[in-house]
């Protein structure tokens, strides 16, 4: 941990002497190591330092909301820095002229678009007296680009909107046709309807200004994907979607330090240096896991799962409150549940005097916060899963490889996602104590997930957590009746030999059911049926495109 703390100081000590190397340099320190501790003791010493008074910082924050805190931690004077964000009552802070101050904040987003991908050494409002900042610290996660995905029936929401030019409605709706006849893992280029209709991002946006974000976003990204490759994925029941990337992070704002702790667990890292480059990880700081243990509940942790069959969730969760009731808890869920509320429902479940040591956050909102550093027991009331769309085009971004460039295989892809999951889990479970310090191990701290088996997080939680028990966790205690109980004996019965697969076809005779339909709805989605086979690792396969049967997760 020493090794990498001094490695980050380094950095930023040639980076103030004008000696670093033009690189991205990527720090990986586990949360609660020091890393923003780091910087913040660096910025004090800079100031100070009578050889660097012409020397000055850009600290880029993710999220604005942590600017305030982070200023009163490094204990600046107000002539020392200021504060550059959308939110004008933010920048009020400190001197309030950027190009005077020597330490200047902004957001990740506010570099993004000011640079729009272009230079970011002719951006005046990051200068320091008329020039670059030499300093450059980018704290939590960073990437090279941006994701662009454009869902089909996104383009059918634009049809509406877009009447007023019939022309350019009318060739969107053969997109959108074009879109629906393509296979999964096609490339489709898409004619250049801008420059053929003579309109720009910004008359486009013009016309979806009063409809919904999905609107917005969507002539957003279609706009950059107009006269280029793109990649076909189907994301199961939204149906297909195109996907591509563009590049966001200008190469100029070399060389910068990037602080995440999620660098030495998330794959984009490994692909941007790699197959991008143009970055150097630091040495990591990997704290051991052992006083940590992790339970996990095999069902669908989804959002699409637990909506439906969530209907005891707040039972689960109320019910392993319970066990250590005179402890703080964090749970942390799906913000939207279709409709329903889960901390009202988990509250209903709990004594009254538990109330203040029960708190909550949803996924979007689980990273980059210390309030319940001491919160010792966290739950994941589900798990964040993104379109597959998503996931290729990021680890298309990662690798700089546009779809016409090649194509992005299964393993790929499957990389990816793992990576995200343990970047997720580990930003999300670090909420609590177990991201603090005793030595070089954790507190002593429990950590309860919901993940199916063939989602491939159970298995990946030991390189998350190094040394972390991982155990069962079992909240609900439920015998499966009727036929669904009926047809997952016979299916954990035939399964008992090592490669064995059950077809649908076999179940349904046992059932004495022809209907497949019937079976599906009954059976296949029963939700006590999918938790049953979920606990038991068994999953739905199929040589072909579809699954045809049951087997074990391998």
């Amino acid at each position: 941990m020493w090794t990498a703390l001094a490695a980050v100081a380094d950095t930023l000590e040639r980076m103030a002497s004008g000696t670093a190397d033009p690189t991205i340099y990527l720090s990986s320190l586990d949360p609660g190591v020091g890393k923003t501790a780091t910087y913040i003791h660096f910025l004090r010493e800079l100031l100070a330092s009578p050889y660097h008074r012409d020397v000055s910082a850009l600290v880029c924050i993710s999220r604005r909301e942590q600017i305030a805190a982070i200023v009163e931690q490094v204990g600046l004077l107000s002539d020392d820095f200021a504060v550059l964000t959308a939110d004008p009552d933010l920048n009020k802070l400190g001197c309030g002229d950027p190009s005077s101050a020597r330490i200047l904040f902004t957001t990740h987003r506010m570099v993004e678009q000011r640079c729009r991908g272009g230079s970011f050494q002719c951006v005046s409002a990051f200068h320091y007296r008329g020039r670059p900042r030499a300093v450059r610290i980018w704290d939590e996660a960073i990437l090279p680009g941006q994701t662009l995905t454009v869902e089909r029936y996104a383009l059918a929401l634009l049809l509406k909107p877009l009447s007023c030019r019939p022309a350019l409605a009318s060739d969107v709706e053969r997109l959108f046709e074009l879109v629906g006849q393509a296979k999964d893992g096609d490339v489709l280029t898409i004619e250049d309807l801008a420059e053929k209709h003579g309109i720009t991002l910004n008359e486009a946006l013009s016309l979806v200004a009063d409809g919904t974000p999905d609107q917005q976003a969507a002539v957003e990204a279609l706009w950059f994907l107009f006269g280029k490759p793109v990649s076909v994925r189907k994301d199961g029941t939204r149906g297909n979607t195109i996907l591509d990337y563009r590049d966001t992070l200008p190469d100029d704002i070399k060389p910068l330090l990037a602080l995440d702790a999620s660098v030495r667990v998330r794959s984009v890292y490994l692909y941007w240096e790699e197959q991008r480059g143009g970055v150097q990880k630091l040495p990591p700081a990997v704290k051991r896991y052992e006083p940590l243990t992790i339970y996990v509940w095999k069902r669908g942790g989804g959002r699409t799962a637990l909506r439906k069959a969530d209907a005891r969730l707040a039972e689960a969760v109320a019910n392993t409150i319970m066990t250590r009731s005179d402890e703080d808890w964090l749970i942390i869920a799906h913000k939207d549940r279709g409709g329903e509320n889960l901390p009202e429902e988990v509250r209903a479940l709990l004594p009254e005097e538990m109330m203040d040591r029960v708190h909550f956050l949803h996924w979007g909102a689980h990273d980059a916060t210390n309030q319940f550093a001491h919160v010792p027991n966290v739950i994941l009331a589900g798990t964040l899963f993104f379109p597959q769309s998503y996931y290729e085009a990021l680890g298309r971004m990662a690798a700089a490889r546009h779809p016409g460039e090649g194509p992005f295989s299964d393993e790929e892809f499957r990389n990816i996602m793992l990576g995200e999951h343990r970047h997720l889990i580990l930003q999300a479970i670090c909420r609590g104590a177990v991201r603090r310090c005793d030595g070089e191990r954790c507190p002593p701290t429990r950590a309860y997930i919901i993940a199916s088996g063939h989602s491939g997080i159970a298995q990946v939680l030991p390189d998350i957590f190094p040394g972390a028990k991982i155990e069962r966790w079992k909240p609900l205690e439920e015998e499966l009746r009727g036929k669904a109980g009926d047809a997952c004996r016979y299916i954990l019965e035939r399964l008992d030999r090592p490669g064995a697969f059950v077809p649908f076809r076999d179940v349904m005779a046992h059932l004495g059911w022809r209907d497949r339909r019937e079976f599906k709805r009954s059976i296949r989605r029963h939700a006590g049926f999918c938790d049953a086979m979920a606990a038991a690792d068994v999953e739905e396969w199929g040589p072909g495109r579809w699954p045809s049967g049951f087997r074990r997760v391998i």
